[in-house]
């Protein structure tokens, strides 16, 4: 028997829940939920699998009305992430010992525990508003991360820092909060492009 409110609950997230695998998300949830909005004495391998959660998450913002217009920026967005986390789980894999910079691992925890709450909540444009702020954390957290690692991993930091600099989901959260047309997405996508071209 259902209870009260989760009916709306599934139909809601059943919005969200299209063309991603909810077997994947569940097997990233719960063990990046373990160590979500915790602040200290991350180990890289439990910083990567809150990232590897963070592409999942990526995933289901992708169907979210509120990020309509940022669809392939994001989308762009979250497989550089996920490119970045498959790099470093070969390079755990090899024993390679790296080690996750404290204040990095604190902003990518947070984010990503706001990011869980998003997901499961229904949507108001409060939430929405937070969750964009909460990606631009991620990223920021992210490019933090990747800079204090080895080559070739630190080659991340360097574009994960600049979807973090133009602030590109919290300014386009606030336009479609506005319900206004735009081409917001221009400067996310000249970062994304002058990574795929270097001159």
């Amino acid at each position: 028997m259902l209870v009260e409110g989760t009916t709306l609950k599934l139909e809601i997230e059943g919005i969200v829940m299209n063309n991603y695998s909810d077997v994947t998300f569940e097997t990233t949830y719960h063990s990046a939920n373990r160590v979500a909005g915790i602040c200290s004495s991350l180990s890289a391998s439990q910083v990567n699998d809150l990232l590897k959660h963070a592409v999942e998450i990526s995933e289901r913002a992708k169907q979210a009305a509120s990020f309509a217009n940022s669809t392939g920026s994001l989308g762009k967005a979250g497989e550089t992430l996920e490119n970045a986390t498959d790099n470093i789980t070969k390079a755990l894999k090899k024993g390679k010992g790296l080690a996750a910079d404290a204040s990095a691992a604190c902003e990518i925890s947070e984010a990503v525990a706001i990011l869980n709450d998003w997901i499961i909540a229904p949507r108001t444009e409060e939430g929405d508003l937070e969750a964009a702020k909460a990606f631009d954390q991620l990223f920021g957290g992210a490019a933090q991360f990747f800079a204090k690692l080895p080559p070739p991993l630190d080659q991340y930091s360097k574009l994960l820092n600049e979807i973090c600099r133009v602030s590109f989901f919290s300014n386009m959260a606030e336009i479609m909060r506005r319900g206004q047309a735009t081409s917001g997405g221009d400067p996310m996508k000249k970062v994304l492009n002058s990574m795929d071209h270097p001159n």
